[in-house]
């Protein structure tokens, strides 16, 4: 006698993916949509060329005016439609574009502050009485370990030399708070 092995269910079952008539037609407008523009236009040519046609046939006005209004209207939107859909075409691509170059920026940005081997600069010390560091020709006054004057050529003041310059406080490292 043959014994029957029990098979798990999830072995059993293949797994289901729903797929939703929008999918499949995303897919295709995706595929379609670089020749779309050039359809409508050939379209609208095509149209401008059928109103031409029916104008120069016809030496009233009154009869040149339907294939002016008709076939003429036509061949302009479509032509319009077509230039509208390689419009968004390129904005989609250099959206695109722009998203990974943020991303190719951020990763860098990332590398550069992780780097162990970056020389650190020094925080100024505060010599004798002069707690703050400034630009020479700068309008605000900084704590010597703000983000601001780091790496900048900056003179210590004194509080006496900062109301006398009516320098203003530093609006990221508060040296009024110090």
């Amino acid at each position: 006698m043959a014994s029957a092995r029990a098979v798990p269910a999830s072995h059993t079952e293949p797994e289901r993916v729903e797929v939703t008539p929008s999918v499949g037609f995303a897919w295709l407008v995706e595929g379609i949509r670089p020749y779309l523009g050039y359809l409508f236009i050939a379209a609208g040519l095509i149209a401008l060329f059928v109103g031409w046609w029916g104008v120069s046939g016809n030496a009233l006005v009154a009869k040149q005016l339907p294939y002016i209004a008709s076939a003429g209207l036509i061949g302009i939107v479509l032509i319009a439609i077509g230039n509208r859909i390689f419009l968004t075409n390129d904005l989609r691509r250099d959206s695109g574009r722009l998203d990974r170059l943020e991303q190719m920026v951020a990763e860098l940005h990332a590398v550069l502050l992780a780097r162990t081997d970056a020389v650190a600069a020094a925080p100024a010390a505060s010599s004798g009485g002069k707690p703050f560091r400034a630009v020479p020709r700068g309008t605000s006054y900084h704590l010597p370990e703000c983000s601001m004057v780091q790496g900048k050529d900056t003179v210590g003041i004194s509080r006496g030399e900062v109301t006398s310059r009516n320098l203003k406080p530093c609006r990221m490292c508060h040296p009024d708070a110090a």
